[in-house]
């Protein structure tokens, strides 16, 4: 079946028999789904916003608990809009159309109330928004394809992308950029500040550090203050090595490829291992001892290797380079960061790769714009947030073995496990065989209990 002839294909049957088979009336099924939403919206946010507060670690003013309340008010406004919006809108184009096509089912009745949905919450998270659903689309779509047998899986591709990306950012962040971007403070981080642009290189600072040990101090002390005296003395050494006047940091090489690797390990293995200990809680509350287990597992370290493994090939070949030529370059990135993107097969993410994919695209298209080489489209984070979340509403009600299983496990909490019980038998005249695809995803993940509510 051609995709013209799927587009054009319709079915006569009733909303009821297709979006809510478990109640008749449309208002009934529409009022329903809003309750379930803004309850599950509410503890969503409720928690987000909380959590956020927690993280500043300090105590909120009562100005900041008002804005933060009222906040989590609008965007579960906003999160609810999408069930309520998306069972009215596929009701009520069913009545005005006389019956349904591949599109009405689901992607143009979730593009329509994508565009009040996002109206309604505030314009500083639109792009945040836009880029986690885009993200969650490309993957998607990416699956749509290869189901369907247009597109070929890669191998690697992940880490093409990633490799691809993540060089492209850091040539930007070698020249003229955007320092608040929140991408920039992330390669701060992870590449340092040395390697930003108009970075200023301070003098060396390779003093000996005195450590005084007093006569009166006991063992312990003294073995401390001991250890202490051989980490900076050891220290002040490897800054003084492998000194290059070509390169921006203040120290030896030695010192900067060693001191910031470790230091960035330890973060990414500490996080992985915090992550771990919380999604298996329930272990170690009952066995203590198992979160010995959890800090020697292999993938507990894949984090902290992939960023202190970036960090580190990142500087080194950096370093390398610049002794080499006998000057420095911005385009040294290019295959620093090349070879440094090869440590991402220890923590292999689609989502990640992904990220940066949409950031550098984002980035380049925003100089193109500014630059008058490409046009300006207003309200474009508007515009691709709702075909996005539309491609995502599609696959959920059609196809949805090639939506990604945490979305998935969303849309059933927002909607009460409704999204599982719309009856998809009347949708396999599109050839998509779609009530298949729904028992298996079914199968592999647990059902939300349907909780029904009389009017």
């Amino acid at each position: 079946m051609t995709v013209a002839s799927k587009v054009l294909q319709t079915i006569d049957t009733s909303c009821y028999e297709y979006m809510h088979p478990w109640v008749t009336s449309c208002s009934d099924a529409s009022a329903s789904l809003f309750i379930h939403s803004v309850q599950a919206s509410f503890r969503i946010y409720l928690t987000t916003y909380m959590l956020t507060l927690l993280m500043k670690g300090r105590k909120p003013t009562k100005k900041e608990l008002i804005k933060t309340f009222y906040s989590i008010l609008q965007s579960t406004a906003f999160l609810s809009c999408h069930a309520f919006g998306f069972s009215s809108a596929v009701c009520l184009l069913r009545r005005i159309i006389g019956n349904f096509n591949v599109l009405s089912v689901a992607f143009l009745p979730c593009f329509l109330t994508c565009i009040i949905a996002i109206l309604i919450e505030r314009p500083s998270r639109r792009g945040l928004l836009t880029l986690y659903v885009t993200n969650v689309a490309s993957e998607t779509f990416y699956k749509m394809m290869v189901s369907r047998g247009i597109i070929k899986p890669i191998p690697f591709g992940d880490l093409i992308i990633f490799g691809s990306a993540i060089t492209l950012l850091l040539y930007c962040y070698r020249g003229q950029h955007n320092k608040a971007d929140s991408i920039y403070s992330l390669l701060r981080f992870v590449v340092g500040h040395c390697e930003e642009n108009e970075y200023i290189k301070p003098s060396l600072t390779s003093q000996e550090t005195p450590i005084n040990v007093t006569s009166d101090q006991n063992m312990i002390k003294k073995f401390i203050e001991d250890i202490k005296a051989s980490y900076f003395t050891l220290d002040n050494q490897l800054k003084k090595l492998w000194v290059n006047e070509t390169c921006p940091h203040p120290n030896g090489c030695l010192h900067y490829i060693s001191n910031s690797g470790t230091k960035i390990f330890l973060v990414g293995y500490t996080l992985q291992l915090c992550l771990k200990s919380l999604l298996q809680a329930k272990k170690v509350i009952r066995k203590p001892t198992y979160i010995l287990n959890i800090m020697i597992k292999p993938d507990t370290f894949s984090l902290g290797a992939f960023l202190g493994g970036f960090s580190t090939i990142y500087k080194f070949v950096s370093c390398f380079t610049r002794r080499i030529l006998g000057k420095d370059s911005k385009y040294i990135c290019i295959p620093a960061g090349s070879l440094a993107s090869l440590t991402f097969c220890m923590y292999r993410s689609n989502t990640i790769a992904l990220y940066f994919m949409l950031k550098s695209l984002q980035i380049m298209y925003n100089k193109g714009s500014n630059g008058k080489i490409l046009p300006d489209i207003p309200q474009a984070n508007v515009l691709i947030y709702c075909f996005s979340t539309a491609i995502l509403f599609h696959a959920a009600i059609l196809e949805p073995q090639n939506l990604r299983s945490s979305y998935w496990k969303f849309l059933q909490s927002v909607s009460g496990g409704c999204v599982g019980l719309m009856d998809r038998h009347c949708l396999d005249a599109f050839g998509l065989r779609s009530s298949e695809s729904l028992e298996k995803v079914l199968m592999k993940h647990k059902p939300v209990p349907l909780q029904l509510i009389q009017f």
